[in-house]
């Protein structure tokens, strides 16, 4: 059996903010997995559980894989996007500051560990009803489109390139990062998308020779940014197609019912999509992603986890 050696790391006494770090293993290569960098994140810390709990049942891995499944503890616990005592979002502030806000030195620790790593998994749960899927710097660095498409989930979405995130600062050092988006919401567990991107880590550590046990080829499309769909009305929204549909510019996403069709303004697949909602003006209901060669310009901001815009007067 597999034990994990943990590590706890005190940033911040007074606080109680503790980072627990837990290592499967001794040798290379090295995987850091890392979660809930915010507090909407209960199925990737679900995921990351799963996925401890199969490395415990293991006579031996050759190579580490360390966890740290709750990198913002604070705001994981109060269901927060920001630390309740900077204000900051972690994953705008790295590589981080040793002297700097408790946001900025738990960066620079989890930093500290992540510059040292061959791979690095940031787990988030998707705000939105969305499809599995790997956003990644794909276009820019082909280390880390090697490593994304090794990943047996169907969508690798091109990341923003926003400084300050990890996966940014990461692959401009050189190393292979990714973001693995999944269903759920801040305070429930979607099971299903839990074991869905379990299944895919798993069977790249197979892939790797670190874990024994029957590897499946991963398959995935590599697609262009998230760009957003708004709705420029108030009422309840209800889709008309699925998540993973592909759609040219023009196409019906869904309505607001006894008011407006919705139609998507890009081509590409749908990424995430709203459920029977209430919405109000400026909402989004949708991120939809560009195939490649196909790639637009946004009419909305790049960011990808910017909170929808509501208007209620």
């Amino acid at each position: 059996m597999v034990k994990a050696v943990v590590d706890a790391v005190d940033i911040d006494l007074k606080t109680g903010t503790t980072l627990g770090y837990y290592t499967f293993g001794e040798d290379r290569p090295n995987i850091l997995v890392l979660g809930a960098m915010n507090g909407r994140s209960a199925t990737d810390v679900y995921a990351s559980y799963l996925i401890m709990k199969h490395l415990e049942g293991l006579e031996r891995i050759d190579g580490s894989v360390t966890f740290l499944p709750v990198a913002s503890p604070l705001a994981f616990r109060l269901g927060a996007r920001v630390s309740p005592l900077d204000s900051k979002d972690l994953d705008n502030v790295f590589p981080g500051n040793e002297y700097g806000t408790v946001t900025e030195r738990t960066a620079w620790d989890i930093w500290r560990r992540a510059s040292q790593a061959d791979y690095i998994v940031h787990l988030r749960t998707g705000w939105q009803n969305c499809a599995s899927h790997i956003i990644a710097m794909h276009r820019d660095y082909i280390h880390v489109r090697n490593f994304a498409t090794q990943i047996g989930l169907p969508y690798v979405v091109q990341a923003s390139g926003a400084r300050g995130a990890i996966i940014t600062e990461a692959a401009h050092e050189g190393i292979a990062a990714i973001s693995i988006e999944m269903r759920g919401d801040a305070d429930q567990v979607d099971s299903q998308a839990a074991v869905e991107v379990r299944e895919a880590i798993l069977n790249f550590l197979r892939t790797k020779d670190m874990i024994v046990g029957e590897r499946i080829e991963a398959s995935n499309s590599l697609l262009g940014r998230l760009q957003h769909v708004n709705v420029d009305t108030e009422g309840f929204f209800v889709p008309t197609v699925d998540l993973g549909e592909t759609l040219r510019a023009g196409e019906v996403l869904g309505h607001v019912q006894d008011k407006n069709e919705i139609k998507t303004p890009y081509d590409g697949v749908v990424i995430s999509l709203s459920r029977i909602n209430y919405v109000f003006e400026g909402d989004m209901i949708a991120r939809i992603a560009a195939q490649l060669g196909d790639q637009r310009t946004s009419m909305v901001p790049e960011k990808e986890e910017l909170a929808p815009k509501r208007r209620k007067w």
